[in-house]
């Protein structure tokens, strides 16, 4: 049986030749149906970039160099603007990560959640506005009538992200792409937005691509992960494999910075440096510079995936070997 969502050798660049400046390079990963498949990095390592080309809202400044997105069975990037609209927001969802900016501020919350229930699945107004009262009210906010008549400047940040969440799973999306969907919430309210999604994976089968900083959200919640760094796809598997023996340099320094994922008192350990910028031009391993296992090979070498365990793929060469 085919993935619900497949991307191949994706490669992605900013600007014109020959000045180009590629961002993401060859990423390549499978997402289930049902499955919670979690990108982790730092910031500017790519995987906005990645989730927004999903859904073809990449800027025009941007290009695709190769590569293929295939949903459901259909290159989405060989497809109209036409049938994409009848795809987002329908099939695919997102919570974007700027919520600042991601609602429209002159129209009110009803209108903004009602439009898309009444064109994707043809609910009469009441139904619609049923419908988000509904979804407004799993998501923690209280008395949300009154919330779908304000505009989304009489709302605070988290009652925003509340609602881009409760927008995001309006028409029961076959795909939701969640992009920081916890970052403005406290505890609590992160614990019931992600119960939340599990409830609705449950009972529609919807699969969930969550990009996060939140290594201890990602330990709970996420089936497998891919470790993301300077635009390429560094280590994919099983979440709990990868916490337990990561394979990838990169990953181990990065779950060393992460308190108590172990649940295990231990000295934290920053990252020296910062991502390389033009990480585009570099020829060898892109976390060369950074890496305490760094091999004159690692500066001349384009590491290939290799296997490690069954599902558990790496980029790295030295990692294992003397750790």
């Amino acid at each position: 049986m085919s993935p619900l969502l497949s991307i191949q050798d994706l490669s992605i660049a900013f600007g014109t030749k020959p000045d180009c400046i590629t961002v993401t390079d060859r990423i390549t990963f499978d997402l289930e149906a049902g499955e919670i498949l979690s990108l982790v990095g730092e910031s500017g390592c790519g995987k906005s970039v990645t989730a927004l080309s999903i859904l073809g809202l990449l800027p025009r400044t941007a290009s695709v160099l190769s590569g293929k997105i295939c949903f459901d069975g259909q290159n989405l990037l060989t497809m109209s603007s036409r049938d994409l609209d009848r795809i987002r927001g329908n099939s695919i969802s997102m919570i974007f990560q700027d919520i600042m900016y991601s609602l429209n501020p002159v129209f009110t919350i009803r209108n903004q959640m009602c439009e898309g229930m009444i064109c994707h699945l043809g609910l009469s107004r009441r139904d619609a506005y049923s419908r988000a009262a509904d979804l407004l009210r799993r998501t923690g906010l209280p008395d949300p009538e009154s919330v779908l008549q304000k505009y989304p400047h009489q709302l605070s940040g988290g009652q925003r992200q509340r609602v881009m969440i409760a927008m995001a799973l309006a028409c029961r999306p076959k795909l939701l792409i969640a992009d920081e969907p916890t970052t403005a919430l406290d505890v609590t309210i992160q614990m019931q937005i992600m119960n939340l999604l599990l409830d609705l994976r449950r009972e529609t089968g919807m699969a969930i691509l969550l990009i996060t900083h939140d290594i201890g959200l990602v330990s709970e919640f996420a089936d497998r992960m891919a470790v993301m760094y300077a635009g390429q796809c560094v280590e994919i598997g099983e979440t709990s494999r990868i916490i337990a023996r990561p394979a990838h340099a990169y990953t181990h320094a990065l779950l060393s910075a992460v308190p108590d994922v172990s649940g295990v008192n231990r000295h934290l350990v920053s990252i020296p440096g910062s991502v390389p910028e033009r990480y585009d031009r570099l020829k060898g391993c892109r976390f060369a510079s950074r890496c305490p296992m760094i091999t004159s090979c690692s500066f001349r070498t384009i590491p290939d995936f290799r296997e490690v365990e069954p599902g558990h793929l790496t980029r790295c060469t030295a990692f294992g070997k003397g750790l």
